[in-house]
């Protein structure tokens, strides 16, 4: 095992540089330290250690036994202690992801100040078939398909993130340790089904392993040529969007006639807008629409950061604005239900009216889902039912006596840009009248205020 981890060694670490050991005290991470102790490469080794303070006492022990090991070593110790809970409760995200960002942060931080080359950890190609099951599980594309990669970039630093350990089994790891009586720390937390990853690895992994024994191997030469078929579709990437779209600083806009001729075409068109985060449902969406050469003008789909719409001939996705002030400015209405925004609440539904004409307190407008509801800004414009031209809102304010605490409330159906498609509940745009086109199978939305 030795001489085929100096193997793998040699050709991450070409120049030989100071490596900074990430080890836990886990089995694992022990066996990486001997490795590394032991290789004929005769590297500049230094430990760090992360104690986030999940397990008690057991954090504690763990802490002080990497520390007595690297002592009697004669290596650099590095520790650093986190309240992972805390940094996980500001900042929304799970337990594991806070972990995550804040070794690698330190890890950037002391890389950059002991002139460390590379950081080492200790995945191997167990966790590399539980991270290609967990990735296909939660939805991928080719890039979650390629699992683990062996060498990466330390974010935030110029160093390397090493991986020496990932073509080796979690089971030789194990015979390894036990043929050197290399000591490990068993983590309790490995065993608790809460954790996704845990139930992969005990719950799922023994019921593959009957169907193949050689499970792990089979699934890590299927990430193999995952890559490669990525390296493939990247290239095609590389040379295809731009003849089918443009991008700038904000966004990016997606010529349908172009892409529509295009090869490969919803692979294009997924690669060209998944780095904008809209959910997979949204992502079908849009592909539906696009590919099947029947696009709408003005159809509109939102995520956190971005929202995308279409024009005659082009898909756009531009930054949606930001919130600012004490609470949200806007809403996203994406089925019928109650709704609530700047102290204004509205209802939302699906009528076939009788009658064309609108009570007052009530919209009838020719919409789909989704659609936003946004507080109205200085320089928004209409086209009123009835006329030809742009009126702005605050023309139309004074034409309809509107008081000043109205106008503070005065909520608008966003379009695109400064174009309003209607002021609740008051005033319609020429564009999604009734009778401007066919309602939605399930008939027109209405809005009343409440």
């Amino acid at each position: 095992m030795q001489e085929r981890f100096d193997k793998c060694l040699a050709g991450l670490l070409p120049d030989r540089g100071a490596v900074l050991l990430a080890v836990s005290g886990g089995l694992d991470s022990m066996v990486m330290a001997d490795l590394f102790l032991h290789s004929s490469l005769r590297l500049d080794l230094a430990v760090a250690h992360c104690n986030f303070h999940l397990r008690g006492e057991e954090s504690d022990s763990d802490e002080i036994f990497v520390r007595e090991w690297a002592e009697a070593n004669n290596l650099t110790f590095f520790k650093k202690d986190f309240d992972t809970k805390g940094y996980s409760e500001a900042g929304g995200i799970s337990i594991e992801m806070a972990a995550r960002e804040l070794r690698y942060s330190w890890f950037a931080d002391l890389c950059s100040t002991g002139g460390y080359a590379a950081v080492a950890v200790a995945h191997n190609a167990n966790d590399n078939a539980e991270t290609l099951i967990l990735n296909l599980l939660r939805g991928t594309g080719l890039k979650g398909a390629c699992g683990i990669s062996n060498n990466s970039s330390l974010p935030g630093s110029e160093a390397s993130l090493i991986r020496p350990l990932l073509g080796f089994t979690r089971e030789e790891i194990r015979a390894y340790a036990l043929s050197r009586n290399i000591r490990w720390h068993e983590d309790s937390t490995n065993a608790d089904p809460a954790y996704k990853r845990n139930r992969i690895r005990n719950e799922v992994f023994p019921s593959f392993r009957k169907i193949n024994p050689a499970f792990i191997q089979t699934l890590n030469s299927d990430i193999v040529r995952f890559a490669q078929v990525r390296k493939v579709a990247d290239d095609f990437f590389a040379s295809n969007a731009p003849v089918v779209s443009c991008k700038d600083a904000e966004g990016i806009r997606i010529s349908i006639p172009k892409l529509q001729a295009a090869p490969h075409r919803e692979y294009l068109l997924y690669r060209l807008i998944e780095p904008y985060g809209f959910p997979s449902s949204v992502m079908e969406d849009i592909t539906k629409l696009i590919t099947e050469g029947a696009t709408i003008s003005g159809k509109r789909f939102f995520t956190n950061g971005f929202e995308a719409y279409t024009t005659s001939d082009s898909l756009v996705v531009v930054p949606r604005p930001s919130v600012s002030g004490e609470g949200p400015e806007e809403v996203v209405v994406g089925a019928e239900g109650e709704y609530s925004l700047c102290g204004v609440a509205f209802t939302v539904d699906r009528i076939i009216p009788d009658d064309p004409r609108q009570p007052e307190g009530t919209l009838v407008v020719n919409l789909e889902f989704p659609f936003v509801v946004r507080k109205w800004r200085q320089g928004d414009w209409m086209r009123p039912m009835g006329m030809t031209g742009k009126k702005k809102l605050s023309d139309m304010f004074v034409d309809l006596k509107m008081s000043i605490a109205d106008k503070e409330k005065a909520l608008v159906i966003a379009g695109e840009g400064s174009h309003v498609l209607a002021l609740l509940c008051r005033r319609i745009d020429g564009s999604v009248r009734i009778g401007g086109g066919s309602p939605g199978p399930e008939g027109y939305v209405r809005i009343r205020i409440i």
